[in-house]
Parts: C-alpha cells; sequence; structure tokens
C-alpha cells in the first residue's frame, strides 16, 4: 500500500544537489504511489547547511521556497512538542537522538509514520516509526 515518506534532511540535501541515485530512488517510490512530504525542522536544517557553506543567494531562497512549498512541510506544533516530550522520556529513556532528531520523528509519528533517512540507527529506536534507509 502507498504511504506518505517523510524525506530527511541528507535525502533532500542529495536531491537538491541534483544527485543521480537520490532522484532515481524518489521516482522509484513516486512510481510506487508513495508521496513526500518533509518537516520544518527538515528544512531548518537544509537552511543551515547553506547558511554553513556561505552559498544563500536571494535566487537560491526563491528556488527553495517553491522547492520546499509542493512538500507541504509539516510544523512543530503544540501536538507535536507533547510527543517528542513523550519520545524523549518513554521511548528513548533519556538516551536521546538530539532535539532535532526528536522533534522530526514526532512530526513523522503524527503525519504517517514513515521517513528516509540515513539516521536510521537514530530513529529506528522510536517505537511505531517505520524507517526506510538512504545510503
Amino acid at each position: 500500500m502507498a504511504q506518505s515518506i517523510c524525506l530527511d534532511t541528507r535525502p533532500l540535501s542529495r536531491f537538491l544537489n541534483g544527485n543521480k541515485t537520490t532522484s532515481d530512488l524518489l521516482d522509484d517510490l513516486r512510481d510506487q504511489s508513495h508521496d513526500f512530504y518533509t518537516t520544518v525542522v527538515n528544512v531548518t536544517e537544509v537552511y543551515m547547511g547553506l547558511r554553513k557553506l556561505g552559498v544563500v543567494s536571494d535566487q537560491k531562497k526563491n528556488d527553495l521556497s517553491g522547492f520546499f512549498s509542493n512538500l507541504h512541510p509539516r510544523p512543530l506544533d503544540y501536538e507535536a512538542s507533547i510527543k517528542a516530550g513523550e519520545l524523549s522520556g518513554d521511548a528513548l529513556h533519556g538516551r536521546g537522538i538530539g532535539w532535532r532528531d526528536t522533534f522530526i520523528a514526532a512530526i513523522v509519528l503524527l503525519n504517517g509514520s514513515t521517513i528516509l533517512t540515513s539516521n536510521a540507527k537514530h530513529f529506528e529506536r522510536i517505537p511505531g516509526l517505520n524507517v526506510m534507509e538512504f545510503t
């Protein structure tokens, strides 16, 4: 059955950099009727990386705005904040995966439960989260 898949930061970055392997993988998943989304936390991480590299022109911001609007980034809202707190306290038992990944996991659990990520070891610790490993 087709599902919505959250694209984590690494697959997003590789796609945005024109990586053919990533494009082919996303095309294959789309051909299987999967659709994609991301989170506002992943958007933040992409921009953090671009700022670190010093490559955020006005044109790049406009391009990214259009790209991300098509992915309908899911928000970090009150419900996701509560879920992240529960994950941190219950599922992770104080062995955190980092606040950003905890928020991403909470948002994904509330919006479809599948994530395509290169941080499989982090996310596999979250009960109910379906992890697709991205290499």
